[in-house]
């Protein structure tokens, strides 16, 4: 039997426009650039990926215990009862008229509420440490006992002062301060010293006892501190902790400098992933509506969280001291 002469002949291969092979080729590029760059940084999104939530779980890692305390609980044992926003508000804009002519009125379209932390703390008797946090509003509380933290021998020139007049910041404002005019920079007063900012001179010795420390000399204040060389004093999640919160390129250069460089190819990998994630779900037809969807969702969603929060941040003067 003689098949039909359909069946005998396949259909002719779609020939691709070059046009159509331009945009394979673009969609190539983005998908190995979203690989590649992920296996580069994978490394650093993990290590900011796992810190920063070790930001808002401090009792992973660490030994703590913790203990809630119900508002009923915490009357019956100090007296203290909730405290109303709302009342505290109203006294403090009658002490504010009280002293001045401003007239103020309480804005009924915002919110009293409280804001940051009401906690207090002391020394644990066996070491550590115990800490109280209190919601002012809900009357109840957290006790957490703090197991204490990893101890070295103290280094016997910790505390001790070395006064090189000549290596001081104090000696570097005296240096540049007519720097700004003779560059012809209009300023309101010469250049002063940051008192957060403390450069330090960093080197390592060895004692009668061929014992080996790191010492730092604070270049600010000259006092010299340090400990014995070897591994770090710090918890494994506070060291993930301190690496999150490194941040700009040293002076210097030193290994913190690659971290920085990493910290923004970390940076920019994300954005890159972010768009291109983008461009490779257009590129799939069927999950267009849904893959809309969540769009509109997580944008929606952001955009709420961030304004929100953002406003908080922003409530009070946040105008910070820096240079």
């Amino acid at each position: 039997m003689t098949p039909p002469q359909s069946a005998k002949e396949a259909p002719p291969p779609r020939t691709e426009t070059p046009r159509r092979r331009g945009y394979g080729a673009v969609m190539k590029f983005i998908r190995r650039l979203h690989m590649y760059l992920g296996l580069l940084v994978f490394p650093w999104v993990l290590l900011f990926g796992m810190s920063g939530a070790l930001f808002n779980h401090p009792e992973i890692g660490r030994d703590i215990e913790q203990r809630d305390l119900s508002a009923a609980e915490l009357a019956t044992l100090t007296g203290m009862k909730p405290w109303d926003p709302e009342d505290i508000a109203q006294k403090v804009v009658a002490q504010l008229n009280a002293g001045s002519p401003g007239g103020y009125v309480l804005d009924s379209g915002a919110p009293r509420s409280f804001s940051g932390w009401p906690l207090l703390a002391t020394p644990a008797r066996s070491g550590g440490r115990h800490v109280l946090i209190v919601s002012l509003d809900g009357g109840g509380a957290t006790v957490s006992t703090h197991a204490p933290e990893p101890k070295s021998d103290p280094p016997p020139f910790a505390g001790a002062t070395v006064d090189l007049p000549g290596y001081k910041m104090a000696a570097v404002q005296e240096q540049v301060k007519e720097l700004l005019p003779k560059l012809g920079i209009d300023a309101e007063a010469p250049l002063r010293a940051h008192p957060k900012a403390h450069p330090e001179l960093r080197f390592r010795v060895r004692d009668a006892n061929a014992r080996t420390w790191n010492i730092v000399y604070d270049l600010s204040t000259g006092r010299v501190d340090g400990r014995p060389a070897g591994p770090g004093q710090l918890r494994f999640v506070e060291l993930l902790e301190k690496l999150h919160t490194t941040h700009h390129f040293p002076i210097h250069g030193d290994m913190a400098w690659f971290f920085a460089l990493f910290a923004d190819i970390t940076g920019i990998t994300l954005i890159v992933w972010a768009l291109s994630g983008l461009a490779m779900w257009w590129q799939m037809k069927p999950t267009r509506v849904l893959g809309a969807l969540a769009i509109t969702v997580a944008i929606a969603a952001a955009a709420l969280v961030m304004r929100g929060t953002a406003s908080e941040i922003q409530f009070g003067n946040v105008r910070g001291d820096g240079p």
